[in-house]
C-alpha cells in the first residue's frame, strides 16, 4: 500500500494528466473542425488528426497518465482507485467554462455534486 503522503498525489496524477489530455485533444479538434466517419479519405483525415500537435500531445498525455494509473492500481484496490477518476468531471467542467466558453447547466452541476459525494463516500469507506 502507498503511504498516506504519496497516495493523494498518485491518485491525482492520472486525473490531472487525463484532464490535460482531454483539453489538448479538444483544442486540436477545434483547430481541425468537424469530420465524418463516412467521408471519403478518412485515412488521410485521421493522419491529419493524429499529427495535429495538440492531438498528438493529448494522446501522449493519456499514455503518461496511464503509466501513473498502472502504478496506482498495482498498489491500491481498484474499487477504491477507479471512482476517484470521476474527479476529472469537476476539473473538465471548470476548464470548459473558462477555456472553451462552454455552458454548464445547473443540472450538470447537481450531477457533478452527486458524483463528488460518491467520491467522498468511497474514500471515507476505505478500510
Amino acid at each position: 500500500m502507498l503511504n498516506l503522503i504519496k497516495m493523494p498525489l498518485m491518485v491525482l496524477m492520472p486525473v490531472v494528466i487525463g484532464v490535460l489530455g482531454q483539453v489538448l485533444l479538444k483544442i486540436g479538434m477545434v483547430q481541425i473542425g468537424k469530420y465524418s466517419l463516412m467521408q471519403k479519405g478518412i485515412v488521410l483525415q485521421y493522419i491529419k488528426i493524429i499529427f495535429n500537435p495538440y492531438v498528438f500531445f493529448g494522446l501522449a498525455a493519456y499514455f503518461v497518465g496511464t503509466m501513473f494509473w498502472l502504478y496506482l492500481i498495482s498498489r491500491v484496490p481498484l474499487n477504491f482507485a477507479y471512482p476517484l477518476l470521476s474527479l476529472s468531471y469537476v476539473f473538465i467542467a471548470i476548464i470548459s467554462i473558462f477555456l472553451f466558453k462552454e455552458q454548464v447547466s445547473v443540472v450538470n452541476w447537481v450531477g457533478i455534486a452527486v458524483i463528488m459525494f460518491g467520491v467522498i463516500l468511497v474514500t471515507q469507506g476505505r478500510g
